[in-house]
């Protein structure tokens, strides 16, 4: 059985034991969005660890991501993850402007994974609208429309994108839904209690 890296950062990345067509996946890819949103993949070393630091220490974000720490540690995070094959940390912008702080995962590499029944292609997606002014517009939700059309395109066989939001999250869920997103279950992943959604393709419907 995989066994979970819980690092400081982390909690979540499976590390060991991984079946090779899971690791023949490769990382996420950075999608291309059409219309007035785009990604960039977070650079720390370009004011990127600075941006996220301040999301994170805003109250709205705090109260379910619990991540409000030091710049420091968020550039460490970032190089990580950079750095891995299992989560991609992205920076969204709508017309210039940056809104939002975004991870897209591959979901049998990590411990949602062990919760439903993970294709080696799956993807996870996590989200954090930044400005508080950005919230309740329903911007949330057309990012993460435009985010799954793209991580679609850009890996042909993905046939699904899993989101987490803690159970908690009233806003964040019916976010989720209002893309889209089916839901699947309520789960305890160990550091939070997560109503797990997903999105199919189109085409895996049928």
């Amino acid at each position: 059985m995989s066994t979970e890296t819980w690092s400081a950062e982390s909690f979540r990345e499976l590390s060991e034991g991984l079946d090779p067509v899971v690791l023949a996946a490769g990382p996420p890819p950075v999608p291309a969005l059409d219309g007035v949103w785009r990604v960039r993949p977070a650079d720390p070393d370009a004011g990127d660890a600075e941006l996220v630091a301040e999301w994170m220490a805003l109250p709205h974000v705090d109260l379910f991501w619990e991540q409000a720490w030091p710049v420091e540690r968020w550039a460490a995070v970032l190089r990580r993850q950079l750095a891995g094959s299992c989560t991609v940390p992205l920076i969204a912008s709508r017309d210039g402007v940056d809104l939002a702080y975004l991870e897209v995962y591959r979901t049998p590499r990590d411990v949602v994974g062990r919760y439903y029944p993970a294709d080696h292609h799956d993807l996870g997606v996590h989200i954090a609208v930044g400005p508080l002014g950005a919230t309740g517009r329903g911007l949330g939700r057309e990012l993460i429309r435009a985010l799954v059309a793209g991580l679609f395109a850009a890996d042909p066989e993905c046939v699904r994108v899993v989101a987490d939001p803690d159970a908690r999250h009233e806003r964040a869920r019916r976010m989720f839904a209002g893309a889209g997103f089916a839901p699947l279950a309520e789960v305890d992943l160990g550091h939070k209690r997560a109503a797990l959604m997903s999105y199919e393709r189109p085409a895996a419907r049928a």
